[in-house]
């Protein structure tokens, strides 16, 4: 009996008491649709990828010898898809396709782009859109928050589609445990700093936690970057972006924006503008070039020094006293951030849609993603990130 008057007055506690975040919350962190139909996790593959192709081979492969017979009398099928601006750090080009070619009891899977008229179906459009649409899973998701999640994507995207998929209930068996597979297995990409990268960075924080938490036992500490001036179409609820990491004693909360007040001042604060940052803050570190590199030194002497018109450049707006020593446990849970956050961003820059953008900070660079790259993929000069029209 005691036991369980203890218990229930542990559960009391923990309704009565405060959250890290219990603020009123940004209206660009309502619940997102599409978070709420993509598979758990954040994903290890590029979206095709060499090594997401192989991964697809063998459970093609696979599903197909599972339905060989049902497979003999079916007619050829061949499918292209074709991904427009893939993630630089891949040193890929401008676009990265992959295909399958259904003959009979047979399947071949491959890396490339086929002509048209190999094609039965054959689907163009953006690397980030597609990406996030095939870390989308069914089983187990409710299909009506599925076709919301699907239709908020595939309305932010430009489309080129040639022919159909074939009415052949194998076919799309096939197709749907292909799709299931590898959504656990697809790198999601979201606009750099937007509440659903934010969940992408509380995945990976929350995890890391975790498994290093004897690190963080002695631990208080609150992290915030914040990114002002950021773009419309991405943050059409103000004009901040940001995130923040709370640990305490081995709890760790990450939240989107500014700090909650009850949390302020934050021990580490780095306030900075949007748009010169978005460049060099989605690199893969490991994956650049010595070209790229010397690139990057060449745009940070340019951009970083241009005067905000308020007498400070715009990577310089924090003070000594607002960044205090992280300590080492939080360290080692946040040290991948940065890269492991950049394979999961996509590629458009603020200039893109806003001509206004100042002509230092304008400029695709060739550090940042490939000199094909092709702004018209997207959308965002008619729709916010959420299809809303702007």
């Amino acid at each position: 009996m005691r036991r369980t008057i203890a218990l229930l007055a542990i559960m009391s506690l923990s309704i009565l008491l405060p959250s890290a975040a219990d603020d009123a919350p940004p209206a660009d962190a309502t619940p997102s649709v599409v978070l709420a139909a993509m598979a758990e996790g954040v994903g290890d593959l590029s979206y095709i990828s060499p090594e997401w192709v192989d991964v697809v081979r063998e459970v093609l492969e696979a599903e197909v010898a599972k339905h060989a017979d049902a497979l003999k009398e079916v007619e050829k099928f061949t499918f292209c898809e074709v991904a427009h601006n893939p993630p630089a750090y891949l040193h890929v080009g401008a676009k990265v396709a992959w295909h399958i070619i259904f003959d009979g009891a047979t399947v071949e899977v491959g890396t490339g782009e086929l002509p048209d008229d190999e094609c039965d179906l054959k689907v163009e459009s953006d690397h980030s859109i597609l990406s996030n649409l095939a870390h989308i899973q069914h089983h187990g998701k409710d299909p009506n928050v599925v076709a919301a999640a699907q239709k908020r994507l595939r309305k932010v995207a430009r489309w080129k589609v040639k022919g159909s998929f074939p009415h052949n209930p194998v076919h799309a068996a096939i197709a749907r445990t292909v799709e299931d597979t590898m959504a656990v297995r697809t790198m999601p990409r979201f606009v750099w700093m937007s509440p659903e990268w934010v969940e992408v960075a509380r995945y990976i924080v929350s995890t890391r936690a975790k498994e290093f938490v004897d690190g963080l036992r002695d631990v208080e500490y609150t992290f915030n970057e914040v990114f002002t001036d950021a773009p419309a179409f991405a943050f059409p609820d103000g004009p901040n972006s940001g995130f923040w990491v709370h640990c305490s004693l081995g709890h760790v909360t990450v939240g989107y924006g500014p700090v909650p007040d009850k949390l302020s001042p934050p021990d580490y604060l780095n306030q900075l503008l949007y748009t010169p940052v978005v460049p060099v803050g989605r690199t893969v570190v490991p994956n650049m070039t010595a070209a790229n590199k010397e690139e990057q030194t060449a745009y940070l002497a340019t951009a970083f020094s241009v005067d905000t018109g308020e007498g400070n450049p715009p990577v310089r707006q924090s003070t000594a006293e607002q960044k205090k020593p992280m300590p080492d446990g939080l360290k080692i849970v946040m040290g991948v951030l940065h890269d492991e956050l950049s394979k999961r961003t996509s590629g458009e820059l603020p200039s893109d849609y806003d001509k206004s953008v100042r002509a230092e900070w304008a400029a695709p660079q060739a550090f940042d993603r490939d000199p094909g790259y092709d702004a018209s993929w997207l959308r965002y000069d008619k729709f916010d990130i959420y299809g809303n029209p702007r």
